[in-house]
């Protein structure tokens, strides 16, 4: 009897290491959470900086008018307002992004 007591004194080889791997486990579990947050942040950033890349590019354009042989066509022109994107919010934006279109004078 004191042989087997003994030995189940000394045998290390159970609890411990269940309870390691849970604790490895919860860490992994809580980093990979905060890893996928900051993943999200990133690329909500840079989907935002692409959105406002494609809102920089001007579409305004003019056309000058012609005239000749007692005869004359006005010009045209829209110039295009630039905006940039939102930040997330529940309420929709407040001002618009709009293309002016103003007759050549």
């Amino acid at each position: 009897m004191t042989k087997l007591m003994t030995k189940l004194w000394n045998d290390d080889a159970g609890a411990i290491i269940a309870a390691e791997y849970l604790f490895v486990a919860t860490i992994l579990v809580i980093g990979i959470i905060v890893g996928l947050a900051a993943v999200r942040d990133a690329i909500n950033t840079e989907l935002s900086e692409l959105a406002n890349a494609y809102l920089a590019l001007s579409q305004g354009y003019v056309l000058s008018g012609q005239s000749g042989c007692c005869a004359a066509t006005d010009g045209s022109q829209a110039i295009d307002t630039p905006a940039l994107v939102p930040d997330p919010a529940c309420t929709p934006p407040a001002i618009p992004s709009a293309i002016d279109n103003l007759p050549c004078g």
